[in-house]
């Protein structure tokens, strides 16, 4: 994981982005249903957005470190 970034939207919600980096792909949309609900439960966060990358030398995030990906 990557390029994490966590704010208040307003007093009563927050959001969340951040990389994965995930060589096999898309892990399918069960894996998002689970990973939201956690955060949300866990943290309340209910805004997330996950960004899934290969982490290839072919194809590296401009965002991420060096030593990340």
């Amino acid at each position: 994981m990557h390029d994490l970034h966590i704010w208040a939207m307003s007093t009563t919600e927050t959001a969340l982005t951040a990389h994965l980096v995930m060589p096999a792909g898309h892990p399918g949309d069960d894996f998002f249903a689970d990973v939201v609900h956690h955060i949300e439960h866990e943290f309340g966060i209910g805004h997330v957005t996950i960004q899934i990358e290969t982490g290839t030398s072919a194809n590296p995030c401009a965002l991420a470190p060096d030593h990340v990906v």
